[in-house]
């Protein structure tokens, strides 16, 4: 039973066309190089599926900017926060809502470049 993020890849690459290419039956490394980007092949070798991993190559990205410019944010703004207790706690009440926003935009954001790569 196939599993509903599963493709045959037959759907997916020509592998009669391959074949002719090659001159030979193509090996799994060959296939997984004629795959278009975003897919890899399962491991029974008959169905591909998405690559998760996509996301995570890009995410390094987005950590590194909400690092970068938070830290310049509060560097920026350091001043306006009151002194003490007071202002330890605003300082975590902002580092959390800029870790919410980052959990909630960054992968929308990441979810729109790759499908608006893998349109074109």
């Amino acid at each position: 039973m196939t599993q509903p993020h599963l493709q045959p890849l037959e759907e997916v690459l020509d592998l009669a066309a391959l074949e002719q290419e090659l001159g030979r039956h193509p090996s799994p490394s060959q296939i997984r190089a004629a795959l278009p980007r975003g897919l890899v092949l399962h491991e029974d070798g008959l169905h591909v599926r998405p690559d998760r991993r996509l996301g995570v190559r890009h995410s390094w990205v987005l950590i590194t900017s909400l690092i970068v410019f938070g830290g310049a944010s509060l560097w920026l703004f350091k001043d306006t926060l009151p002194g003490g207790w007071r202002g330890v706690g605003r300082l975590l009440g902002l580092v959390a809502i800029l870790t919410i926003a980052g959990g909630l935009v960054g992968p929308m954001v990441t979810r729109a470049v790759l499908s608006r790569r893998s349109r074109s």
